[in-house]
């Protein structure tokens, strides 16, 4: 199993999450996007359970890191850059059935190979940071208006206070961004249980049969997810 990180993270989140993975990738860019997300996977990655579409002006070691590791990837066709339009285009989500973004803001190759699935139109581009499939309808997020749209088509949702979770350069972060999910082992980037919400998290995740992995003891810290390829 490999893993890609922002390569910001907190020390022993790194440390700690190498003895979990085979190879860990440190993301970084420079001067491509805002700097408060420009070390987030999440932002130039999209990532399902079947497809892995990586923006065309990602890190030429990313790249590098993915083929040497044998990784299949598309390139997506729109490259990373520093408006909302040109951040958002990989920050998405997708289920083995259902597509979720904020409509007209998608690349055209992650459209494409979620053509067959339901859109979910969302009020937040930033989607991926802020939304978190945990099991079947089961879904966990940050955002309000997520949860707003996502209890009236019937979907359970847990909403997680931002508040606590360090993100550089605003006040707070997005519970998306602060995880990674490999099969039902759950990691944090940081500690959960001493953010305010740690506890009933918790409880809400061992009720779904995840095994929860804290990687530091800092506080949460939005690095814009934890990807395993």
């Amino acid at each position: 199993m490999f893993a890609i990180i922002d390569a910001r993270s907190p020390e022993k989140s790194i440390n700690k999450l190498k003895e979990h993975v085979d190879d860990l990738f440190m993301f970084q860019t420079n001067a491509i996007t805002e700097n408060s997300i420009s070390g987030h996977p999440d932002i130039f990655i999209y990532r399902d359970k079947k497809q892995l579409v990586v923006a065309p002006n990602a890190p030429i070691d990313l790249f590098e890191f993915l083929d040497n590791h044998h990784i299949a990837y598309l390139k997506g066709e729109r490259a990373v850059g520093k408006t909302l339009y040109n951040s958002v285009q990989y920050n998405c989500l997708g289920t083995s059935g259902l597509f979720f973004h904020k409509s007209g803001y998608t690349d055209h190759k992650i459209m494409k190979i979620n053509k067959n699935k339901k859109f979910i139109n969302l009020p937040q581009a930033y989607t991926r940071c802020s939304l978190v499939h945990l099991c079947k309808d089961n879904y966990l997020t940050s955002d309000r208006g997520i949860e707003k749209v996502l209890l009236n088509k019937g979907f359970s949702c847990f909403y997680f206070s931002p508040e606590e979770i360090i993100i550089h350069d605003h006040k707070n972060g997005f519970i998306g961004g602060a995880i990674g999910i490999w099969g039902k082992r759950i990691f944090f980037n940081g500690n959960m249980e001493i953010h305010a919400d740690g506890q009933r998290l918790k409880e809400h995740l061992l009720h779904f049969s995840f095994e929860i992995v804290n990687l530091s003891d800092h506080y949460l810290y939005d690095g814009g997810c934890i990807f395993f390829v």
